[in-house]
């Protein structure tokens, strides 16, 4: 397949995350594809008709047959359903902030998470087996997606929550001294922590009043960690780990990060990572299979096992979806003051919780702001 080839992107816009866009493009960009795109805007990803309408044009207009998206999780079974009943291929980036309800029934569906909920489930049953009492800490936003759920889930009968605290949408003047009072009335073992965006800075300012991450491990989501927190970081260094499929820092066998800072000068970031890893995918589709045609990409696809920045990328024949293992990483702080992330638990992932969830039926309604994670 050496002639050029359409290909259709639905692309969100987050004000938190100004680069969002931007970095997924980037990171597709890097495998050179020899193929003509055509760019769509999606909002902040959670107009579930806006998106449909998009695919149509791209579908009608420009004759476009293979579409990548990266998505969010609001009434994402009808846009499944549509790009599915329209022989569509459509492979999916999503962040995974909600679990993954009835995603496994579309044929032409393809979806590779950054696996948010999946690192807190496994997460939680890390400290399940290490019979860890944790305190929850969150914003009012962040609260209202999957995060917690998951980890709840992986408690199952146990009760070890020793309670949550969560930032009102209008935090009080003494807010940081109220976070305290919270979680030190708990006594946990570790802290539990998952912010985002503007609720990620407001809580780093917290963090700095009342000095909770000097008396607690934190155990914390990838978009908890921005510049205010790694300076807080090195001038008084604590017990911070991060949970996640991949950190910026992780050199990886396909050596992406060190060809993507050539290319644009700058570190790779998870948007970037997922913009290269359905890229790959794509670029290994278009090599192998035997024609364009839908049925002809999908058997194809159900071949994949590939090396990628987050290990081998191959997609589950139950549910359509990429299977990643999750890691623990800790902060370090070298006799140079600079930050590394260093692996120290790997927290392998056998599938079950994508599993569990793809079999069960939604529910009226999922929890979130629009859900569209990341794009408030």
């Amino acid at each position: 397949m050496d002639k050029q080839i359409k290909i259709g992107i639905l692309i969100p816009k987050s004000q938190q995350y100004p680069s969002l866009d931007r970095d997924f493009i980037r990171g597709l960009k890097l495998n050179n594809l020899n193929v003509k795109f055509f760019v769509e805007s999606i909002g902040i990803g959670a107009d579930d008709k806006l998106i449909i309408d998009k695919i149509q044009k791209l579908n009608f207009q420009e004759d476009v047959s293979i579409i990548i998206g990266f998505l969010g999780h609001h009434n994402t079974s009808d846009i499944y359903k549509y790009a599915s009943n329209n022989n569509i291929l459509l492979l999916v980036a999503d962040l995974g902030a909600t679990t993954p309800y009835q995603t496994s029934e579309h044929k032409s569906i393809f979806i590779n998470s950054l696996g948010l909920t999946d690192s807190c489930y496994y997460l939680g049953q890390y400290f399940s087996n290490k019979k860890y009492q944790i305190a929850t800490s969150t914003s009012f936003y962040d609260s209202g997606y999957g995060l917690l759920s998951a980890l709840e889930y992986a408690f199952k009968d146990q009760n070890q929550f020793t309670g949550h605290y969560i930032t009102p949408f209008m935090p009080r003047e003494d807010e940081a001294v109220h976070m305290d009072h919270t979680i030190n009335a708990q006594q946990p073992n570790a802290v539990f922590a998952f912010y985002s965006g503007l609720y990620s800075d407001e809580n780093a300012d917290f963090l700095k009043q009342n000095k909770l991450t000097q008396k607690y491990p934190f155990y914390v989501t990838p978009f908890f960690v921005n510049d205010k927190i790694l300076e807080e970081y090195k001038n008084d260094p604590h017990e911070l780990y991060v949970v996640s499929s991949w950190m910026q820092s992780e050199a990886d066998s396909t050596d992406f990060t060190s060809r993507y800072k050539e290319v644009y000068d700058e570190n790779p970031s998870f948007f970037s990572v997922l913009g290269y890893e359905n890229g790959l995918i794509l670029k290994n589709l278009l090599l192998n299979a035997k024609s364009l045609k839908t049925s002809s990409l999908i058997e194809e696809i159900y071949k994949l096992d590939i090396e990628g920045p987050r290990g081998n990328i191959k997609f589950d024949k139950d549910n359509n979806r990429t299977l990643f293992n999750h890691y623990i990483y800790q902060l370090n702080l070298d006799s140079f003051n600079n930050i590394s992330f260093k692996k120290i638990e790997t927290l392998t992932n056998d599938g079950n919780f994508i599993k569990a969830f793809t079999s069960l039926p939604k529910p009226d309604h999922i929890g979130g702001w629009d859900n569209a994670y990341l794009c408030h």
